[in-house]
């Protein structure tokens, strides 16, 4: 397999994520998932695997929700990839077609309009298409997984041009669908945290718990022996001039962090006029963390925490900081003691709640012991280039 690094994999070059593919689909037997992790992760392939790999009895229909920015753009997709899915027979979608009468439901920017010219209320559309997909399904011995990603941002974008309140509508009303129907399932992904969002929505009155039903999955970094596997076939594919390549995929799979994102750049990095080794390898992960316009995204992990975090940016910089800047694991006094020492921070509990926060986003790892360590190692040694915590000699 060649170095392709962002790009669009065949679902065969997507290594490491059957069995949890396998899980996932043995969870939605029974109750719809929600995967949440850090951008670049690999959460789209992981989708783009698990359709290659639909059990008998499935159906799938799969889409990135990020570009949609209102509840009727939303429903009217859902409606039309539906039906086009399913509404093969004459009686089918009969909900709809009563709603929507003879045109069979004209479009006009993305929203479906009723025979009258108005718009057809959103929430109506979903209700009635999800209603009708059961009865599809009934009918065809089929079950039916949606494979939605970017969900967050489909909330948000909701939220920013109709309101709190019907971003409220929309969650409230997946959970109660996926509850109702039991052909239906979601697989809902986001790079941001739903938590971020929520907490937003309840700063407006929201009360609901609409991921309370699903199955949460982070599906992190790759086991080990993939993430070697991974760098083993992309060294060969790249034909670089290993004398030992099992020997430098050990070291490519450990500098990236075993995210298979990172693994691709790395290898699509390393130069092709000297024979790479261990040394060679190391430098190239450090060029490339130095290099001030990176394409490796790490600068999403500073940027995103001023949207985030807000008010608390400073403070969660210093947690990170002083964990990134740590020998080993830190425990919850260390923490405390680095933060006291480039600002004051008397409240315990808001700590806690931070550092629980920069779990939940996939920043830090807690060890069995109680230690706080950065998820992955290659975000902390950009952290420590990118925040001048190493130490450089003089």
């Amino acid at each position: 397999m060649k170095p392709n690094p962002g790009g669009q994999l065949d679902p065969n070059d997507i290594i490491g994520r059957d069995q949890l593919i396998k899980q996932m689909w043995e969870t939605l037997a029974d109750r719809s998932i929600y995967m949440n992790d850090l951008r670049r992760i690999g959460k789209t392939q992981i989708l783009n695997r698990m359709e290659s790999l639909t059990p008998k009895g499935w159906l799938v229909i799969k889409r990135d929700l990020g570009g949609f920015h209102t509840a009727a753009e939303f429903a009217t997709w859902t409606f039309r990839s539906s039906h086009d899915l399913l509404g093969k027979r004459e009686r089918a979608f009969r909900r709809m077609q009563q709603l929507l009468g003879l045109l069979k439901g004209a479009e006009i920017a993305g929203v479906l309009k009723l025979p009258s010219g108005a718009p057809a209320a959103w929430k109506d559309v979903l209700i009635r298409t999800m209603t009708d997909l059961q009865e599809e399904l009934v009918a065809s011995a089929h079950k039916l997984a949606f494979l939605w990603d970017e969900v967050p941002f489909l909330i948000e974008n909701i939220g920013k041009r109709e309101g709190a309140n019907v971003a409220m509508e929309v969650l409230d009303l997946l959970r109660s669908q996926s509850q109702e129907h039991d052909r239906i399932r979601f697989v809902l992904t986001g790079s941001v945290g739903l938590h971020h969002v929520l907490a937003g929505l309840r700063a407006e009155g929201y009360v609901g718990s609409p991921l309370n039903h699903m199955e949460r999955i982070a599906p992190g970094p790759l086991q080990q022996k993939d993430a070697r596997i991974l760098a083993a076939d992309l060294l060969r594919g790249a034909d670089l001039a290993c004398s030992d390549v099992e020997a430098c995929a050990v070291v490519v799979a450990e500098a990236a962090g075993y995210v298979p994102f990172y693994i691709h750049k790395l290898v699509a990095r390393l130069p092709r006029d000297v024979r790479v080794d261990a040394e060679v390898i190391d430098k190239t992960v450090q060029n490339e963390i130095a290099h001030p316009d990176n394409d490796w995204d790490f600068a999403h992990y500073r940027t995103r925490l001023r949207s985030y975090y807000q008010i608390d940016e400073r403070t969660v910089l210093t947690i990170l900081d002083a964990i990134a800047a740590a020998d080993g694991p830190l425990s919850f006094d260390g923490v405390r003691k680095g933060v006291a020492a480039s600002q004051p921070l008397d409240n315990r509990e808001k700590l806690l709640e931070l550092l629980k926060l920069l779990q939940q986003d996939h920043y830090l790892a807690r060890d069995p012991d109680g230690g706080y360590r950065f998820r992955i190692a290659l975000v902390r040694r950009w952290w420590r280039f990118d925040r001048c915590l190493d130490k450089v000699a003089p």
